[in-house]
């Protein structure tokens, strides 16, 4: 049984809505999937229908840093509606807005014409809006030839047109998904470097040892996870995006028996 716990839909910077992704999912043969899109959990607002016949994870993907590099949580089996959760995405998806606005004003001082209607149109449809979306822009503009061009001359970590964004502490983020009823698990840890070892030091509940930018790493990553009596975890990060690996939904997938015990919770939902 193939499985996909780590995927992203238009709510977030995703190319694809939650009805597009789950009914992919399930042509591509998955069985599960968790939909942890980032910094929100509008897929689960009750206004999407998912694909008949596949499983559905409760998941969010949670934003942090240690030491200036990126730290991503993700969340599963939490409940979308929790005050704590809803406040924590509500916060999130306003200081969102007004870093892709701040983000937006530097690209026209360096002479990119970008219309701020187009930011605002992406939130007034229940989303949060982040420098992929910026990006898109500026490509479907003829500016770049893609994203990754982008992200690589103008929008990078310290980059001409960067602004940095104020995110909740590690230990912050994994106690909201707690209170969700969740299950904390740190996203893709091969991405981190000097931040890896302590890191490791949180009360996460699992670790994503399998992740495309884990290639090379898993039986390390799976060592860790054991020794720490944590859930072991595994998606392929999705985001539809042309370039991006992978371009499709079913190129990476996981075997649901490297995952069992994090399967075996029983609040998945099926809708």
């Amino acid at each position: 049984m193939k499985v996909d716990l780590h995927m992203h839909t238009n709510c977030s910077d995703g190319i694809y809505t939650p009805e597009q992704l789950t009914a992919m999912a399930g042509e591509a043969g998955l069985s599960v999937i968790a939909i942890s899109d980032h910094d929100t959990v509008a897929a689960y607002d009750g206004t999407h229908s998912f694909a008949a016949g596949l499983q559905v994870i409760r998941a969010i993907e949670m934003s942090s840093e240690y030491e200036g590099e990126d730290v991503h949580i993700l969340g599963f089996y939490i409940d979308p509606v929790e005050a704590g959760l809803q406040e924590y995405c509500r916060s999130f998806k306003q200081r969102r807005l007004s870093r892709a606005l701040e983000i937006v004003d530097k690209c026209i001082s360096l002479g990119y014409e970008i219309d701020k209607k187009a930011i605002h149109a992406i939130v007034e449809k229940g989303g949060t809006v982040g420098r992929p979306h910026i990006a898109r822009i500026l490509v479907a503009q003829g500016y770049f030839p893609d994203v990754k061009s982008v992200f690589n001359q103008l929008l990078y970590r310290g980059g001409p047109a960067y602004i940095p964004y104020h995110r909740r502490t590690i230990s912050e983020c994994i106690a909201i998904i707690h209170q969700a009823g969740g299950v904390a698990v740190l996203a893709h840890p091969g991405l981190l470097h000097q931040a890896l070892q302590p890191v490791l030091q949180h009360p996460f509940d699992g670790l994503e040892v399998y992740h495309p930018n884990n290639a090379g790493r898993y039986e390390e990553f799976a060592a860790i996870a054991h020794k720490k009596h944590w859930y072991i975890s595994g998606g392929s990060d999705f985001h539809g995006v042309p370039g991006r690996f992978p371009e499709h939904v079913g190129m990476y997938s996981v075997d649901a028996r490297q995952v069992s015990r994090l399967l075996q919770r029983k609040d998945q939902v099926n809708e």
